[in-house]
Formats: C-alpha cells, sequence, structure tokens
C-alpha cells in the first residue's frame, strides 16, 4: 500500500475510533435519536446527487436502508447514552463481523470453516467476559441496545448481499433519505425536548453533528470505498479492525474512562475474533475472484455503525 493511502486508511480509522466519544458528547446535549435524525438529514443533503431510483431493486434497497440506518443507528445511540464506557460500545459493536456472517451462513448458505467458526466463538467470549465485569453490569441495558443495533445491521447487509448492480454512494443517498425522517418521526414520538436542546446546544454540540456527516460518513466510508476500488480486501479490510483500538484509547484520553482487566481482556478477545474473521471473508473473497471493485458494498457496510 502507498505511504499516502496507508495515511489515508489510519485517518479513517481514527474518525471512526474517536466518533464514539464525538457520540457520547452528542447525545448530553441532544436526545439520542433526535441527534441520529440530524446527522442522516445531512448525509441525505450530501448525497442527494447519487440519489437514484434502481428499478427492481427498491423492495430490497428500502428496507436494507430502514435496518442499516433507522434501526441501527436508533438503537446503537440509546445503547451509547446509557453506558458510562464507551470503549465498551466500541467493542460490542463490533460484533457485526460474526453475527453478519453467522446470518450469512443461515440465510444465504455461505460457507463458514472451523478458522471462521473459532474467530465468531472468541468474539462472543470476550463480549461475555465484559457484560460481566461488575462496573458494566451496572449498564446491561445499554449492551442490549448494542446487540440489537448489531442484529439490525447484520440483517441490512444481508439484504445488500442479495442487491445488483446498485453502488455504494446511491446506497448511502438511500440510507439518508430513509433514515432521515423515520429517525426524526420516532424522535418526535417517543422523546423530549428537541426543540430546547437545539437551542441551547453549544458548538461542540453542533460540531459534533457536523463530525458524523462530514467526518464519519463522507471521509469515513467515503476513503474506505476508495481504498477498496484500489486494493484487494485482504489488505484493506483488517486494517479497520484498528478503529475499535482507537474508540478504547479515546475514550481514556478524551472521557478519563478507566478500564478493568476484565474489561481489557475481553475488548482484546473480541478484537481478535473479528480480526480472524475479517481476514478468513477477506480470504475467501478472494477464493471466489472477487475484485476490490466488487466487494466495497458488503465491507462498507459492515463498518457502518462506527
Amino acid at each position: 500500500m502507498k505511504p499516502q493511502h496507508l495515511a489515508l486508511m489510519l485517518l479513517i480509522c481514527a474518525i471512526w475510533g474517536y466518533n464514539f466519544v464525538a457520540s457520547k458528547i452528542a447525545v448530553t446535549q441532544f436526545p439520542p435519536v433526535f441527534f441520529t435524525g440530524m446527522r442522516f438529514l445531512g448525509l441525505a443533503l450530501l448525497m442527494a446527487p447519487w440519489l437514484k431510483w434502481q428499478k427492481g431493486q427498491m423492495h430490497l434497497v428500502l428496507p436494507a436502508a430502514l435496518f442499516m440506518g433507522t434501526l441501527h443507528f436508533a438503537l446503537m445511540f440509546n445503547g451509547i447514552a446509557l453506558a458510562d464506557d464507551v470503549a465498551v460500545v466500541a467493542v460490542v459493536v463490533q460484533l457485526g463481523v460474526p453475527v453478519s456472517t453467522l446470518m450469512a451462513w443461515a440465510m444465504l448458505g455461505e460457507r463458514v470453516r472451523w478458522k471462521r467458526g473459532a474467530g465468531i466463538a472468541l468474539a462472543f467470549m470476550g463480549t461475555m467476559v465484559i457484560s460481566f465485569d461488575p462496573k458494566v453490569m451496572g449498564y446491561q441495558a445499554a449492551i442490549l441496545f448494542c446487540i440489537g443495533s448489531v442484529l439490525a445491521m447484520s440483517y441490512g447487509q444481508i439484504l445488500v448481499r442479495r442487491i445488483r448492480d446498485v453502488d455504494t454512494f446511491s446506497m448511502q443517498a438511500w440510507v439518508g433519505m430513509v433514515s432521515a425522517p423515520s429517525l426524526l418521526l420516532i424522535s418526535f414520538v417517543a422523546e423530549n425536548n428537541q426543540v430546547e436542546s437545539a437551542l441551547a446546544a453549544d458548538w461542540v454540540g453542533w460540531a459534533t453533528v457536523g463530525y458524523a456527516v462530514v467526518g464519519v460518513s463522507l471521509i469515513g466510508h467515503g476513503g474506505a470505498y476508495f481504498l477498496l476500488r484500489r486494493y484487494p480486501v485482504s489488505v484493506v479490510n483488517p486494517g479497520f479492525t484498528l478503529a475499535p483500538i482507537l474508540g478504547i484509547l479515546s475514550g481514556i484520553v478524551f472521557l478519563d474512562e478507566s478500564l478493568s482487566l476484565r474489561v481489557i481482556a475481553g475488548s482484546a478477545m473480541t478484537i481478535i475474533g473479528v480480526l480472524i474473521v475479517t481476514l478468513r471473508e477477506a480470504k475467501a473473497a478472494e477464493a471466489r475472484g472477487l475484485t476490490p471493485a466488487e466487494a466495497p458494498d458488503k465491507v462498507i457496510g459492515k463498518v457502518a455503525g462506527e
């Protein structure tokens, strides 16, 4: 990988990693679902030029956008709001990789050999270790919300795998277009003080909205697409597992979080398990003859939760 492209990968991981901290700050100033709706409203406006009606595919595009956008992010940001440590959230949402693999096995008949199976088991064992930490036991509801968000994203990815001839930018545009109004509607039904929070928010709060739209979605996802158009998935995808590590470090540096040995051990198990699954999926994709240009929709879907 060229040095400038390696630097781009590190930037993407840093953006996705710090996003957990930015999200934690955001939900202290805005209701969680309302903040997420504003984020996707910004994304919809930015991606509007790529919004195209996909003939014969909309029966998959619309529900995929609903699961990967509305349901995934509504659940995840409620989990962030309830969790004391963003590090735990950063690790738990990585279960999207093994969960999507299991769903692909169950629903699409994709083969899962023993190495990927071992990675999946290790990832789940790591999350169990984290969940039984005495401190984490105090906010189990946050973990459940995050697991629900993982399930929603994973099912959305299964739908994406069935979509044909829809480019990533158009898919992102539909995610924004479907998610923004639905999230805002959910917020105004289930939450309170949206207008008051918007008027009271300081520049830091509004900066988190801009960060989510421009940094995470435009630079992060756009940069990932750029790299995956130029390098094999086996080169690019494993590098993205650096993001949760940076998310943990960001929580320590910016939010003064402290991690117990149990959380550290569980996090290491989960991240290593995710890395094993990621490497084996990349190798399997190359064995099937997928080029980098054919892989981005799958891979970017997996990291959209960051």
